[in-house]
């Protein structure tokens, strides 16, 4: 039985158990015909409940929520509309047995119910929109106020009739028949009134006149004013998704409560209303459609991907972490660049060299040199003032200022003290320059490794992965996933905190670059931006980097499953890439970098700047910005979770975020599962009630 239905129904089936109880202890053998028409009633609604054996948990969605009431709604009908004979021989304890076993259900629905309400209210779409305050548009926001305002009245009816089950005993009969009166007035106030001014913004009835559904306004808000939707923690399409289930268990909940008091009234002896209950069905069954259909287009055109904006304020080691000491700006006079000793050429010449030595010790005893490879020197002027950095620093310098005026970075104070560094004339013919010049030096203090292991949920349990992160270990950075348990109909439970890495030193003479790790270099720098997702019907369950060519590659695993049962196919998982390099006819497109400053310093956040099948190149941070001593793009170690890892995931992705004049970030994203394909609304029954069924006999007579 669904959780909706059996909760409102319980809750009146409750009282009526309790009313026949006391009636039957204290009514007189004069009003044998009053019992028998009580008894009958009771025992029809019994029947209702004790045919519903299947409890519904709160993971259930309410797509298949909104079929199991309709299925409830035919049930009720047939039973209640049935002759019954009292002289059948049903004893009294039967009767009490079936009332402990109904006030039994009542507690365990109500259980239910209010874990299901209390899942969908932490993920409310239309509150999480109005506190964050990120609706641009005064009609959207004028519309969603309104649509709180439907839904807050229609959840009060419905914990309304939550407490009648609570005060059950207390509760006079008039009390419930008022409230089920209300519950099918025609009035704008009254249930039915609340319903359709609800579904007017879901599905406006001059579509001419007042415009596109709120759905589209919010879909068109979050994603063309409020491209980045980070605060919500939720995709586009979660978004809509969630408000598609918020309407249309709200129409479950009041539908049930609107058949239910027909019910009511009819055993209550106002009338049949067999033909009332019958448009209300077609009504529902109308409105319904028309959500799904609304839903449906506003999902078919929602972004899927979800990722993580810039925080309020950069924290290395928590928002984000380095590369370092990738081709870095060194300063190096030429005279210890070649393995003569000699000036006799420009730093021009130097584009690829090393330290031979450091001559008369002099500015090279007073820096770490460069033990690996020093790459494109210049010249910028001979003579200048360094600020060292400290020693417990990834950076060489603070900042460097010439003679010429020209400075390298933010001048300022400077802790160590700055240090004068003057090029000389050598024998009066060869002026022996500095070289302001790149070190690509894998030394202890560069972190420049990136972990090939797989990361993979344990499909063999049914788990998947419900959210990714990047983490920096050492020096050396891995993928790290969490896990969920895949449940029936998309339901994901979260299960345990963030996996385990596998540590490990790169120097480790056991393991195996391009196998075990991949190293940046200057001609292996460049890592792939791809956005991948899997087929449908498949889910997320595993993340990797790999090497492709000179490039470091993303790929996810994709598992297909069931939507029904939740069960994954675990032994027809596959990698999925987008192997495209540089030999294919149409190669991957490279992100540019201008003039990149390090990224923690931007003043505004940094919107996403690539697309699918590009990549972008680890690089020097900009001579005049930053005298090229960071290594950008920076690396975004955020988790990507959304719903604290209890949402279904289909795919993810690696990008970046930045602008002209900033380094940036790189970052994962994911993809949520599209589940406009499972949105189909079904009315109920045409024919569940028999029209010609003699009701007389449990009816009690109009006054």
């Amino acid at each position: 039985m669904s959780i909706v239905i059996s909760e409102r129904m319980a809750s009146s089936l409750a009282q009526l158990a309790t009313q026949h109880r006391h009636r039957r202890v204290s009514s007189a053998p004069a009003s044998s015909a009053m019992a028998v028409r009580h008894l009958r009633t009771f025992l029809a609604l019994l029947a209702l409940v004790q045919t519903s054996c299947a409890l519904v948990d709160e993971v259930i969605d309410v797509l298949k929520l909104s079929k199991e009431v309709a299925e409830d709604i035919i049930n009720s009908w047939d039973v209640v509309g049935k002759r019954f004979n009292a002289t059948d021989g049903v004893e009294l304890p039967f009767v009490r047995r079936g009332e402990r076993q109904i006030l039994s259900r009542i507690r365990v629905v109500s259980r239910s119910i209010e874990k299901l309400e209390l899942r969908l209210q932490k993920n409310s779409a239309v509150s999480m929109l109005l506190s964050k305050k990120v609706v641009a548009g005064p009609r959207l926001e004028l519309r969603l106020h309104e649509m709180s305002d439907l839904l807050g009245r229609i959840a009060a009816a419905s914990r309304q009739m939550r407490e009648y089950v609570s005060l059950q005993r207390d509760l006079e009969r008039s009390t419930l028949e008022s409230f089920a009166e209300w519950c099918v007035l025609h009035d704008p106030g009254a249930l039915p009134g609340l319903l359709e001014r609800v579904h007017a913004l879901v599905d406006p009835p001059n579509k001419h006149l007042l415009g596109r559904n709120i759905l589209q306004l919010v879909l068109e808000d979050v994603q063309d004013q409020h491209p980045d939707l980070c605060e919500l923690q939720m995709s586009p399409h979660q978004l809509i998704y969630d408000m598609y289930n918020t309407i249309s268990l709200t129409e479950i909940k009041a539908y049930a409560m609107m058949q239910f008091s027909w019910m009511l009234l009819r055993v209550y002896g106002k009338g049949n209303f067999t033909q009332e209950a019958n448009l209300t069905r077609q009504r529902y069954g109308q409105r319904t459609n028309q959500t799904a259909a609304a839903a449906r287009a506003a999902l078919s055109q929602a972004r899927r991907d979800l990722y993580k904006c810039d925080p309020q304020k950069h924290i290395e080691g928590e928002t984000y972490e380095q590369v370092t000491r990738l081709l870095q700006g060194y300063i190096e006079n030429e005279v210890d660049m070649n393995d003569e000793g000699t000036c006799r050429e420009n730093c021009a010449y130097y584009t690829l060299a090393q330290n031979h030595g450091c001559f008369k010790d002099q500015f090279c005893i007073k820096q770490p040199k460069c033990k690996g490879r020093i790459i494109d020197c210049q010249y910028v002027d001979s003579d200048m003032w360094v600020c060292p950095a400290s020693e417990r620093s990834s950076r060489r310098y603070e900042w460097i200022e010439y003679e010429n005026g020209r400075t390298l970075g933010n001048v300022g104070s400077c802790t160590r003290g700055t240090t004068k560094v003057d090029s000389w004339w050598r024998w009066l013919f060869w002026h022996c320059s500095y070289c302001m010049c790149l070190c690509d030096d894998a030394d202890i203090r560069s972190h420049r490794y990136f972990s090939l292991a797989e990361r993979t949920s344990d499909v063999k349990t049914n788990k998947i992965v419900t959210g990714v992160r990047l983490v920096k270990s050492g020096r050396v950075f891995h993928l790290q996933i969490t896990q969920g348990i895949l449940g029936e109909r998309g339901s994901v439970t979260p299960h345990g905190s963030w996996g385990a890495i596998t540590e490990f030193d790169p120097s480790d003479k056991a393991l195996k670059e391009g196998v075990d790790y991949h190293t940046l270099t200057y001609e292996r720098r460049a890592i792939d931006l791809d956005d991948l997702d899997s087929p449908a019907g498949h889910v997320l369950t595993g993340v990797r980097f790999t090497r492709l060519g000179a490039h470091l590659h993303f790929e996810i695993r994709s598992t297909p499953f069931n939507y029904a049962t939740g069960r994954l196919q675990h032994e027809k998982s596959q990698w999925l890439s987008n192997d495209n390099t540089d030999g294919t006819e149409l190669p991957r497109s490279r992100l540019v970098l201008q003039k990149p400053d390090i990224p923690s310093r931007s003043h505004v956040p940094l919107p996403v700047d690539s697309t699918h099948d590009q990549y972008v190149e680890f690089t020097h941070s900009d001579f005049d910005a930053d005298a090229a001593q960071s290594t950008v793009p920076f690396i975004d170690v955020q988790p990507v979770q959304p719903f604290k890892g209890a949402a279904l995931l289909s795919g993810a992705g690696l990008m970046h975020r930045g602008a002209d004049g900033s380094g940036g970030f790189i970052q994962l994203k994911v993809f949520t599962y599209d589940f406009s394909r499972h949105v189909q609304a079904e009315a109920p029954d045409n024919e569940f009630y028999d029209v010609d069924t003699d009701t007389t006999e449990i009816v009690p007579p109009l006054n």
